[in-house]
């Protein structure tokens, strides 16, 4: 396909996504979006033609994505950052789309600057411009987000002068940050790892940059997962840094220092955005010694990997631990844990346990105990897959960290589609077979445009 028609067609499918989400039916408020040219926009497609556009742009991105696949006799699409730049381009006028965590930052944000804490008091506790706009579902609950995602969004909040809808817009800039971090690492570490291929930057931009769920919910929607997945890849770039510096012949105190310190310390940065970030210590660990790791059995490899895998936790932990104490948030998040899954989202698990338990709630009995036993189901079988891969895949530490990503996303209490791109990041960088590619491709498809006409029908 064309560059400029590739171009063209996904600025547009992105542009009806726009549109559609522009209508005050999706707005948070109670008066609509608190922003006449907004509203005037939106009026301008009446319902239910809103919603087609927004579905029909959802599944346009998606068959285009697909169709711009690298595949045998077809190189990687040229300049994926410009692309991407220009598909996202008209989601930035527009109000979040498909989802309100955005409003759902912007009031923690809220609280936060006024000396309460969002763990401690509940969303809409202090009375801000937000608080009547957060959804029913999490309005007087703390969130599960760490001490340096609430900190984003008290700075985004403060920027915008408190502004009722700007600051929810603006929670977009963290997002687009943490984008802007994938696009700049993505293709040196691409070619460190696959130093022969001279497609393997172009494939990796392919899955990282340029999957629609990453345009329609890290831009389009916002969503704190974009920091830190850009927090996890800078970490990994700062690895392969090291190494090139290594093999260069640079200092090795200043190779240890990258080593040992500062990419660790940038994974315990992403986990204090989200906690899934401190997955990418196993990227983290495995890199300087990938050769090793190729040529050593098993057992031997498991060890290798785990005593490095270790070292590094422990300065990724304590860089978590020592922001979440610095900024004065600490761990309340923990007590939120449970609420995520019942957003109704399509995690098997989740679903188990909502609908089981909505069953017994029915026949009369108390489902309390069904749910505690989905959940420890669930994180049993969760651990059992996560050790599995990390062994499957010991020897290809960056796939292994990928595949971990993807199963805990699914196999968690809640599945969300933004949960999503940051494993698509790392498994980019890995070596896929054509089914795995495929596979993994068709539900990126099938769940973003389900979750798009899920999400209208559920907002109607």
């Amino acid at each position: 396909m064309p560059w400029p028609v590739a171009a063209a067609a996904g600025a547009v499918a992105s542009g009806f996504i726009a549109w559609g989400s522009a209508h005050e039916e999706f707005s948070f408020h109670r008066w609509g979006w608190l922003e006449p040219t907004i509203t005037a926009i939106g009026a301008t497609l009446p319902m239910p033609l809103n919603r087609v556009a927004i579905v029909a742009g959802m599944a346009a991105l998606a068959v285009l994505w697909w169709l711009l696949r690298p595949r045998p006799g077809v190189r990687p699409i040229e300049r994926p950052g410009l692309l991407l730049a220009l598909w996202a381009l008209p989601l930035l006028w527009a109000p979040p789309v498909l989802s309100g965590d955005a409003v759902l930052y912007a009031d923690s944000g809220w609280i936060e600057n006024r000396g309460f804490s969002v763990y401690n008091w509940g969303l809409g506790s202090a009375f801000g411009p937000f608080g009547e706009s957060v959804d029913a579902l999490w309005r007087g609950s703390g969130v599960a987000y760490p001490a340096l995602s609430l900190v984003v969004n008290q700075l985004v909040v403060a920027a915008t002068g408190n502004h009722a809808y700007w600051s929810v817009v603006a929670m977009r800039i963290p997002a687009v940050l943490g984008v802007a971090l994938i696009a700049l690492t993505l293709g040196r570490i691409a070619r460190h790892l696959h130093p022969a291929d001279p497609d393997a930057a172009g494939r990796a931009a392919w899955w990282a940059l340029l999957n629609p769920l990453l345009v329609v919910h890290f831009i389009g929607g916002a969503h704190n997962d974009a920091l830190m997945a850009g927090a996890s890849l800078t970490a990994l770039w700062v690895t392969v840094v090291a190494v090139e510096r290594a093999r260069a012949g640079a200092s090795p105190l200043v190779t240890r220092l990258l080593l040992w310190l500062a990419a660790p310390a940038l994974v315990g940065i992403a986990m204090a955005l989200k906690q899934q970030g401190g997955l990418t210590v196993l990227a983290v660990a495995g890199i300087p010694i990938l050769a090793e790791l190729a040529r050593t059995p098993l057992l031997p490899r498991l060890w290798r990997l785990g005593v490095r895998t270790a070292g590094l936790t422990g300065v990724a932990v304590a860089t978590f631990v020592a922001l979440s104490l610095a900024t004065g948030k600490g761990f309340g998040w923990i007590a939120w844990l449970s609420l995520m899954g019942s957003a109704g989202t399509p995690a098997p698990f989740g679903l188990l346990s909502q609908h089981g338990g909505d069953l017994l709630a029915w026949l009369g009995a108390d489902p309390a105990g069904f749910r505690a036993a989905v959940a420890l189901v669930s994180n049993v079988l969760l651990l059992v897959v996560l050790a599995w891969i990390v062994a499957r895949f010991s020897d290809r530490p960056v796939a292994a960290a990928g595949w971990a990503a993807l199963a805990l996303a699914v196999l968690g209490q809640s599945m969300h589609p933004w949960y999503i791109p940051w494993s698509l990041a790392l498994l980019g960088l890995a070596t896929l077979t054509r089914r795995q590619g495929a596979w993994i491709a068709g539900f990126v498809i099938a769940f973003g445009v389900w979750n798009a006409i899920q999400t209208v029908v559920w907002h109607g």
